[in-house]
């Protein structure tokens, strides 16, 4: 997040940071967030002033409960009780979202204040003193009903900001010879203030790889982690998390259908127009030189013709094969998906159910004949006044490590 500081006459970015920061070090962070500024300041010049990488941030504080899964939706630090249903949506690959919906007051003017569009107001959302989330309320809408009148909530974790905006245009030109993806990403981050959590791999450097103005920040950084087998996602406190796919051999638990157990039931979801023979790479073509290319047969399908080619963007030749093996392991994750209800917030381990981690599951009547062990890609936590409840959607273990399935479920 960004605090706003109120230039006084001849302020500087460097006198700023100074101020601010309590070093000028800070200087082109504060310059890049406040594109257009044209230095000395006026007074009265409203400057914003990002929030350094790794600076803690403020937990908010929760009432205490007797129930483990009390949750507290935090409004510009004030708590809101008044909420009648609570989605709190994880994931393994994009930020974490929150949505409830509360009654719709019009004629209260503290209503008025809490619910304004367009106010980009803080949110934090914790169960039993617990930070699930920290973000930003993106939309709002009244839904007026003959019964009743209630206002519908979204919000979305303070990394969702990289997905609406582009790097701002002091940045530009922004091409990045020889660094690694930690090295991009915390450039990327640094005028909005994010923290990153970097539990990757290294991985290979990139040699040469450009944004180009109008890219959003993270559809451009999530190619690059994709490339790289990694996963990125949002931390509890709405930091950005890069993060190494679980591939499996610590399951949170072992489910089997007709016995007794959280989950109720089991739905899949096929697409099989995602399914393809062989997939291929080209790498892109420069003036006077021709691109390579490489290829991934599919060994789960044979004796059918189903050719997929694409333009492995931001790649050079030597890193081609791992993009390319990498979409054909996606290719798995995209075919086929299951949701599953459960009737707790909690695991068999009596921990919050968590993305990235892996359940075995045999459940016939999904077409899973064998004891399978899934990836879990998202989890939303549903919560009423007295009801919890949770969908898992998971998916086959390698999907997001570039691993092609030695079996499918229902083989």
């Amino acid at each position: 997040m960004a605090k706003v500081y109120t230039a006084v006459q001849g302020d500087t970015f460097e006198s700023v940071a100074r101020k601010v920061y309590g070093t000028d070090q800070g200087t082109q962070l504060i310059r890049q967030a406040n594109p257009g500024i044209i230095e000395p300041f006026a007074a009265g010049l409203e400057v914003r002033v990002p929030d350094q990488a790794g600076t803690p941030k403020d937990r908010p504080q929760s009432a205490p409960t007797d129930n483990v899964d009390e949750i507290a939706v935090v409004i510009e630090a004030e708590r809101f009780r008044f909420w009648q249903t609570v989605d709190i949506i994880r994931t393994l690959d994009s930020v974490t979202t929150v949505e409830f919906i509360a009654p719709f007051e019009p004629d209260q003017s503290q209503f008025r204040e809490t619910f304004k569009p367009f106010s980009y107001k803080d949110v934090s959302v914790l169960a039993d003193g617990e930070q699930l989330f920290a973000g930003t309320m993106v939309a709002v809408r009244p839904q007026v009903r003959e019964s009743e009148r209630t206002v519908a909530v979204s919000c979305y974790s303070r990394a969702g900001v990289l997905m609406d905006c582009t790097p701002p245009a002091s940045q530009f030109p922004l091409e990045y010879n020889d660094l690694t993806l930690r090295e991009i990403a915390l450039n990327l981050l640094g005028p909005f203030g994010l923290p990153l959590q970097f539990d990757a791999e290294p991985g290979a450097r990139f040699e040469r790889v450009s944004i180009s103005a109008g890219r959003r920040v993270w559809g451009f950084l999530s190619d690059l982690v994709g490339q790289r087998k990694a996963v990125m996602s949002s931390t509890p406190d709405g930091g950005v998390l890069i993060d190494t796919p679980s591939t499996g051999g610590q399951p949170v638990g072992v489910f089997t259908q007709g016995d007794p157990g959280p989950i109720t039931s089991v739905q899949p979801f096929f697409s099989e127009q995602e399914y393809f023979s062989d997939i291929t790479g080209l790498e892109p073509v420069i003036i006077g030189a021709a691109g390579s290319a490489h290829t991934v047969k599919n060994p789960r399908l044979k004796g059918v013709t189903r050719p997929f080619t694409f333009t492995a963007q931001d790649t050079e030749a030597g890193n081609l094969p791992e993009a390319v093996e990498t979409k054909a392991a996606r290719m798995f994750g995209n075919m086929v998906s299951y949701k599953i209800q459960v009737g707790t917030w909690r695991d068999p381990n009596g921990n919050l159910w968590e993305p990235n981690t892996t359940l075995k599951l045999e459940w016939p009547d999904a077409m899973i004949y064998n004891q399978t062990e899934f990836l879990i890609r998202d989890v939303v936590l549903s919560a009423t006044d007295n009801r919890r409840s949770a969908t898992l959607t998971i998916v086959l273990i390698g999907s997001f490590s570039g691993q092609i399935p030695e079996a499918l479920p229902w083989q």
